[in-house]
């Protein structure tokens, strides 16, 4: 019996495809993204070998994407070719969710072959895996979780390597991790980060591209916001064609992290389960894309920094979430001028945008292209506001695709504007504002805050007006599909700073697990002002000095408040500012 199987993370030469690791939980494993903006990528290429001559059919884990929409439509088609030889007939054609996509038949001699993705379109094709087997009938995994364990015993992987005990396993690497993960080395805590992704920064990275909103340093804690600050990067930019990768300086902020000898990193590793025993994490078990290893990464403490809240979710801790009229997300995107006029495919299965407003659009009252420009791919393009903001992620991160390319499209093929622009740029990782959000001693609600309730452990400034989205009726008309996909932000202020709790940032139930980030003990309208990175990342610090005392004392973050609260606090107070106060306005 001959099964071969080859995952995405196996390819090693991508072309111009990229790696997608932000489904793994929903839909079994990372995948390859051919986003090329509307035109085609460079082929990925790898290869395998085969240990038992013969006949082999080939079986793409992959799915038309506009389906759920459109599925007479079917832009996400790529090809598979073996030695050069093309393998049935086209791939990413068939079906409404991701499943196994029967392929062509072709004899394979032992040895050593090389496969080849062809993309067909740049517009959003997928894989997840490749699976060769000489079967008549194979019995091929549906659910993610299977998928997984297939993936695993395909792969021969065994128990998960145990990479020993840290003090705190820090799981998220955008803002509020970066700061946990630093502010709890420097004081000591043997620490160890664990990210998705090849770089770190989340939201605040070259591959999404959010600047910091809220503002650091006030009495009479003038040094929570010294490493938020020190992570910060020097241009802040709102949007539009300026908004470039550079301007996130992923290396400086993988550097300083990098300089810590008491932080230990996992990039390109996902989180897939926790390992739990009374109400306390024992270990997380990661999957290594790099390498296809598991491990599990032992700790006495652990932060979920995730914003999903998915180590939280994983080990069992209480959760709220609110499944429809929650913030949604959104992937930056914009035009760039060539200088030259440039052609764009109609796009049939993107959202039908020829007869209605939208942000950026240009008609003879409003032809100010240099104007205009900035408002296409903003931050109220948000998606998802309406849907439960995990199940469906995958659905409301594609919905953003074709908000875009149905805009690109009216403008281009309709209106006859921007001719010498094409799409520069477009985040495939979706910049989220709002999911799970896990319960702590206090759900600090919007209510606590307008009251100016204090607290003994009030200790991290927030200062973000209360800050929610929702569809923007204005636009209306352009939702006439029934998704929404620009939002409107709904502000009311209060006298700042308020100061957080620190009884938000551990959780009431999972005893040794901190929370830090927009995935704290808030109600859904207290996250609007909760949820800005700057004033996540100030979380992240007291949450590292926090794990100190966990570890001086051999107490739980409980603990921490009940035995250790004025010493804890009066600590916090004593830390000197080292930059000025920052601030940015104007920001979602």
């Amino acid at each position: 019996m001959g099964n071969i199987l080859i995952n995405a993370t196996e390819v090693k030469n991508r072309g111009g495809w990229v790696l997608d690791t932000q489904f793994v939980l929903t839909m079994g494993t990372p995948y390859l993204l051919a986003h090329g903006l509307g035109t085609p990528v460079d082929d990925a290429k790898t290869t395998f070998c085969v240990s038992a001559p013969g006949i082999y059919t080939a079986y793409a884990y992959t799915f038309n994407w506009v389906a759920p929409w459109k599925p007479q439509y079917a832009p996400g088609i790529f090809e598979l070719h073996i030695d050069g030889e093309k393998i049935g007939d086209v791939y990413g054609n068939s079906g409404a969710r991701w499943s196994w996509q029967k392929g062509g038949r072709v004899f394979l001699e032992e040895g050593s072959h090389e496969l080849l993705l062809h993309d067909l379109t740049g517009f959003e094709g997928r894989v997840g895996m490749i699976f060769l087997t000489d079967e008549e009938n194979p019995v091929l995994p549906e659910k993610p979780e299977e998928v997984r364990q297939f993936i695993y015993s395909c792969m021969g992987s065994k128990e998960p390597s145990d990479e020993g005990e840290y003090d705190l396993v820090v799981c998220g690497g955008g803002i509020t991790g970066i700061c946990a993960s630093l502010s709890a080395a420097r004081n000591g805590v043997k620490v160890a980060l664990v990210q998705d992704r090849p770089v770190v920064g989340g939201n605040n990275s070259s591959e999404v591209r959010v600047w910091l909103g809220g503002e650091t340093h006030f009495e009479p804690f003038p040094g929570i916001g010294n490493i938020t600050n020190e992570i910060e990067q020097a241009i802040a930019t709102q949007h539009s064609s300026d908004n470039k990768p550079e301007n996130y300086e992923d290396e400086k902020k993988l550097g300083l992290l990098c300089a810590e000898k008491n932080i230990t990193l996992y990039l390109e590793n996902s989180v897939t389960d926790v390992v739990t025993e009374n109400g306390v994490i024992k270990g997380v078990i990661s999957w290594d894309f790099k390498n296809g290893k598991r491990r599990i990464i032992r700790g006495r403490l652990f932060a979920d920094c995730t914003g999903d809240a998915t180590i939280g979710a994983l080990a069992g801790a209480d959760f709220e979430v609110t499944t429809n009229g929650h913030m949604g997300m959104t992937c930056m995107w914009y035009l760039e001028d060539t200088g030259k006029e440039e052609t764009f495919p109609e796009c049939p299965w993107a959202i039908d945008l020829s007869n209605a407003d939208f942000p950026g659009r240009l008609n003879a009252e409003r032809n100010n292209e240099k104007n205009e420009e900035g408002k296409l791919g903003c931050w109220y393009w948000e998606c998802g506001m309406e849907h439960d903001p995990i199940a469906k992620m995958e659905y409301a991160r594609d919905l953003c695709f074709r908000a875009m390319f149905g805009a690109v499209d009216a403008m281009k093929n309709k209106d006859g504007t921007y001719k010498n622009y094409k799409p520069g740029f477009c985040a495939y990782i979706a910049g989220k504002r709002e999911s799970r959000r896990l319960f702590g001693d206090i759900i600090m609600t919007k209510s606590d805050v307008l009251k100016g309730v204090e607290y003994p452990d009030s200790c991290v400034p927030s200062t973000w007006n209360f800050d929610v989205h929702y569809p923007d009726r204005k636009y209306y008309a352009a939702f006439h599909e029934g998704d929404a996909f620009i939002a409107k932000d709904y502000h009311e202020p209060f006298k700042k700073p308020y100061f957080i709790p620190y009884r938000s940032l551990y959780s009431r139930n999972i005893s040794n697990l901190f929370m830090a980030g927009r995935n704290i003990s808030v109600s859904h309208d207290a996250l609007g002002t909760a949820r800005v990175m700057r004033t996540c990342g100030m979380m992240g610090e007291v949450v590292g000095y926090a794990a100190k005392y966990c570890i001086r004392y051999s107490c739980d973050p409980r603990e921490v408040y009940s035995g250790h609260i004025e010493e804890f606090i009066n600590e916090l107070k004593s830390i000197p500012a080292k930059k000025e106060n920052r601030l940015v306005a104007n920001m979602p």
